[in-house]
């Protein structure tokens, strides 16, 4: 077969060439690779279909005592076989490599062409079973392709008619005036074999052209529902509560992104309103931040259908509470190194008076950023809250439900006990709670309940991380962790660019270096350290087509 490839390359870009269109109307919206899949489901659906029937038929006429050379040699067998080989060819062409669009149009096309002209001549003598049977099988072929491969309206039908024209004008020339003279109505029996083959075959084109067109329809929706602004949503990445987040792509760059999406399904009327209100307030809060260790927001808006969603940068790596819980505490000069970026990312929002009032290890993910490893990214921003002056009524409404906002294992105690003067040093609680994770692996307070947890750490003093690890700590570190810890906001570091000084000046023995870090992104994340250059991804995208946005102009 692979001699021939050179063959059946120059007569597939023959017909590309001699029909420029040849590909117009299939469904490209997910690639080249689809389509082939769906070319090769068809050859091989229609082929063991036909095939099987062949056997079939052919071994009950044997059985009931007809030679096996008479039929190999009768001419609606031969034919038969043939037709069931076109489809057969298309399976084995598909599965041999990849095809360009074109290519794919031009097998398409040909294909149902060519087995509807081979049909055609099984049924080229003048007797009405194999003309029937001609008919059946056209049908069942037309109907198959409709179905498994979805593609306008316009080119099934056009296919369609292209394929049943050498049916019909078999039916024309050798079934009529069949007929006995002498019959009752003999001219109108003349044409009847002709009329029948003409009004299936019209029942066959127009049920595959229907069917094409709802499937068609359906595809095109299912993508539109799947597109939230420029960019086109791939696979869900996370749920939880009424959100949930997607890895997407954006329709013209190659830029990935994640994308936050809240249904109206998922809440009701009376919440719409106030959770709006947050949801607007995070995407304004995230992109007012200039940290870069902060994520950065892309897009923000609602859908026609009143979904709530906002594009972020997408984060290849791992959040802080998965790397704890796979791998256990990490070493303190490692976390020292990531705790500088999250109080970086801090600092940024409490200078502009906002404060996160939700900093826990799942809101903090470490990937490799560019040429950097172990680039911290801190995120959701979802109960950020503003401080002090630029505060408003509007703004205590929608913090102030009745409930303590966020999540108890990292709750700073004057938020568990429900006081309404908090500020920025919340956040400096929780990332002593973070800190406490990631050099001992345990929570710092543990229970049966939220509740029992939040009481804790209003009232119980915390136990030293050196007493929970068996890694060496440094008492600078330790001391620091213990002051961030503390019940009273006023002994805490007084902000988030005190505690990176206080954490530069942390004397580390074995400093945690880019080559370390690399090494264990290679070791435990491989995914992430092979992620392919810019460069690489372009170059696989270049054989892509552009599509070509156009403006009005303005009058």
């Amino acid at each position: 077969m692979m001699p021939a490839m050179p063959a059946v390359d120059t007569a597939l870009e023959t017909t590309a060439e001699a029909l420029p269109n040849v590909g117009a109307g299939l469904d490209t919206h997910a690639g080249p690779t689809f389509v082939q899949d769906r070319l090769r489901l068809l050859g091989k659906t229609v082929f063991l279909l036909s095939f099987g029937f062949y056997v079939a038929i052919n071994g009950l006429y044997i059985a009931s005592g007809v030679p096996p050379l008479m039929l190999l040699t009768m001419q609606h067998n031969v034919w038969h076989l043939i037709a069931s080989s076109v489809m057969g060819v298309v399976w084995l062409l598909v599965r041999l490599r990849p095809w360009p669009m074109r290519r794919l149009g031009a097998i398409d096309a040909g294909s149902i062409i060519l087995a509807g002209s081979t049909l055609a001549l099984m049924a080229a003598k003048p007797m009405p079973d194999p003309l029937m049977a001609g008919v059946m099988a056209l049908s069942v072929t037309l109907l198959a392709r409709a179905v498994l491969i979805p593609s306008t309206a316009r080119r099934t039908f056009v296919l369609s008619v292209l394929s049943a024209l050498p049916l019909q004008t078999v039916a024309l020339v050798f079934h009529s005036g069949q007929a006995d003279p002498l019959a009752p109505a003999a001219s109108f029996m003349r044409i009847v074999p002709s009329l029948s083959t003409f009004l299936w075959l019209v029942i066959a084109v127009t049920l595959s052209t229907v069917a094409s067109r709802t499937i068609y329809g359906l595809r095109r929706q299912v993508k539109e529902a799947a597109e939230v602004g420029q960019y086109t949503l791939v696979d869900k990445i996370g749920s939880g509560g009424t959100g949930e987040v997607w890895r997407a792509r954006h329709r013209m760059l190659i830029r990935p992104a994640a994308v936050k999406l809240i249904r109206p399904t998922a809440i009701g009327p009376a919440e719409r309103e106030t959770l709006l209100r947050r949801f607007e307030r995070e995407a304004h809060a995230t992109a007012g931040l200039k940290s870069p260790h902060t994520v950065q927001l892309y897009d923000f808006g609602v859908t026609d259908d009143g979904t709530l969603y906002y594009v972020m940068e997408l984060l290849d790596g791992m959040d802080l509470d998965t790397m704890v819980e796979r791998f256990g505490p990490m070493p303190a000069e490692r976390a020292v190194h990531l705790l500088h970026q999250v109080a970086a990312s801090l600092d940024d929002a409490h200078q502009n008076g906002l404060v996160h009032r939700d900093i826990k290890p799942a809101n903090i993910v470490v990937s490799r950023f560019g040429a950097a490893w172990d680039f911290v990214k801190v995120l959701d921003f979802g109960l950020v809250k503003l401080e002090g002056a630029r505060a408003s009524a509007a703004s205590v409404r929608l913090t102030a439900d009745g409930s303590a906002s966020g999540t108890p294992a990292y709750m700073a105690p004057e938020v568990a006990l429900g006081e309404q003067a908090t500020d920025h040093r919340v956040d400096i609680y929780s990332l002593g709670c973070v800190a406490y994770w990631l050099v001992t692996g345990k929570l710092l307070f543990d229970g049966p309940s939220g509740v029992k947890v939040m009481l804790a750490h209003a009232h119980t003093p915390p136990p030293p991380p050196s007493s929970r690890t068996e890694l060496p700590i440094p008492p600078e570190l330790e001391a620091l962790i213990l002051e961030c810890l503390e019940k009273d906001p006023a002994r805490r570091p007084a902000s988030a660019e005190a505690l990176q000084a206080r954490l530069q000046a942390i004397p580390i023995a074995t400093p945690w270096t880019r080559e370390r870090a690399e090494r264990w992104w290679s070791e435990h994340a491989p995914h992430v350290a092979s992620a392919r250059p810019v460069a690489e991804v372009l170059l696989s995208q270049e054989a892509r087509p552009v599509r070509v946005i156009r403006q009005a102009r303005p009058t």
